[in-house]
């Protein structure tokens, strides 16, 4: 198993807002591990350069991805996707002898999404404690920091974080053309705006931009 501390966390991590938030969350954020999932086949390229851009931004420990690809799990219908997704990060966890896997769920204030995601995120940590005390190695939680928040709620958080949201992938100039950056691009700036944020979708309205 890889040497690193215990009380380090592998961030699941997709170049969006929503893991860019998680990220600024994580500690101790220099021994937190980035694993990026990617996303569609189409928005893989971006994702993967914000997600790298993201985790140097904020001093992360490293980024890694999936053994199986970084876009493994969006063949899987609904639920069964994310299960994997889950699987294949705990099983990250243990191999690198780790303790916490924090997954940026989004529920978006949808009550059935929320519950579904929470279930799912207790039944893979159950799965995982089962390995874990089959090898004798430390404990596993899977924290959901985001998951019971509207997307208000979420943009204030990145205002009080500062968060870099110009490097999210729906932001980069190269991602315009594309329906879904187009979207969030959308979803993102109205919720900035209404909680005063704007000035985070520009590198220099950071307080500590260069």
């Amino acid at each position: 198993m890889a040497s690193l501390r215990d009380d380090s966390v592998l961030v699941i991590v997709d170049g969006g807002l929503e893991s860019l938030v998680a990220s600024l969350l994580a500690e101790p954020r220099e021994k937190a591990v980035s694993w990026f999932v990617g996303g569609s086949p189409e928005e893989s390229d971006y994702r993967r350069t914000a997600a790298r851009m993201q985790a140097e931004l904020l001093g992360l420990g490293s980024i890694r991805e999936p053994a199986d690809g970084a876009d493994f799990w969006t063949s899987l219908p609904g639920g069964l996707g994310e299960a994997a997704m889950l699987l294949a990060g705990v099983n990250e966890v243990i191999q690198s002898g780790l303790t916490r896997l924090l997954w940026p769920k989004h529920a978006s204030g949808d009550l059935d999404s929320m519950l579904d995601g929470a279930d799912r995120a207790l039944l893979i940590q159950r799965l995982g404690l089962i390995e874990q005390q089959r090898l004798g190695t430390p404990g596993l939680r899977i924290d959901t920091p985001l998951i019971d928040l509207s997307d208000l709620q979420v943009a204030d958080l990145a205002v009080d974080l500062d968060a870099p949201v110009w490097s999210c992938w729906w932001a980069m100039p190269n991602a315009v053309d594309l329906g879904a950056a187009d979207a969030e691009r959308r979803r993102w700036t109205d919720a900035l705006k209404h909680v005063g944020g704007e000035r985070l979708l520009t590198r220099h309205g950071r307080s500590d931009a260069a």
